[in-house]
């Protein structure tokens, strides 16, 4: 395992003090610094970066996050398991199911977790717009994340019909800039709200979205519909 500076003041300020999550965190980055040199999983090269920007970075937002035991979340476009992985570590009373389109991946978090004991997680192969048409997976989550994973417009289509009434959609973004009436009226068909960032959120790298009435049968749409329609909202 590649040697790290103590790390104990940064994992607290994410709000991380049991000595053991901190280890179970270090142990999933070696995973994925190790996973790295036989494919691109993800940018980050060093175990350092790793730790401070998927890991820290991840969990800074939702410092002041309540997660009842029992919750079950979704991570999409999770990519290399941020941030369902360190959320599954923090809230080890919740469950998250992982998805991802790369089998590649999805199958390093399978192998990765099980390695390291994570067993609140299952990380999934298949393209979001699809899975969220399903009966396993729609209306099934309280709540669901995603971090780089595509604009407003893209994010909050996907995500909503996972959703169940009342859950919320994390996006890991600051633009608010997109956040204009053709996203709005968006939103209001999906069945979203903008939700209150001040007793979740722990700075503004963050737009949360609340679930407040059914999504409509017909979303998610295909992904090249919603590519061409997010593309007006840029125009």
């Amino acid at each position: 395992m590649e040697h790290l500076p103590d790390l104990d003041s940064l994992f607290q300020t994410a709000g991380i003090d049991d000595p053991y999550m901190q280890s179970l965190m270090i142990k999933y980055a070696n995973e994925i610094f190790n996973e790295n040199k036989k494919f691109n999983l993800t940018g980050h090269k060093t175990l350092l970066n790793i730790v401070e920007n998927l890991f820290i970075n991840s969990l800074l937002p939702v410092k002041n996050l309540n997660v009842p035991r029992g919750t079950l979340f979704a991570d999409i476009g999770t990519g290399a398991g941020i941030p369902g992985i360190p959320l599954a570590i923090k809230y080890s009373e919740s469950k998250g199911v992982l998805f991802d389109s790369n089998h590649k991946k999805i199958d390093f978090i399978n192998r990765a977790s099980k390695r390291l004991g994570i067993r609140n997680v299952a990380a999934i192969v298949g393209r979001v717009e699809e899975l969220g048409r399903e009966e396993n997976y729609r209306d099934s989550f309280d709540m669901v994340f995603t971090r780089a994973m595509s604009d407003i417009y893209t994010a909050t289509e996907l995500g909503a019909p996972l959703l169940k009434i009342n859950g919320l959609l994390f996006l890991f973004s600051n633009d608010k800039k997109e956040l204009g009436d053709y996203i709005v009226e968006h939103l209001n068909n999906l069945g979203l709200s903008i939700e209150n960032l001040s007793s979740i959120s722990y700075n503004a790298e963050m737009i949360i979205f609340r679930k407040t009435k059914e999504t409509d049968a017909k979303y998610p749409r295909r992904i090249s519909v919603i590519n061409r329609m997010a593309k007006r909202c840029r125009a």
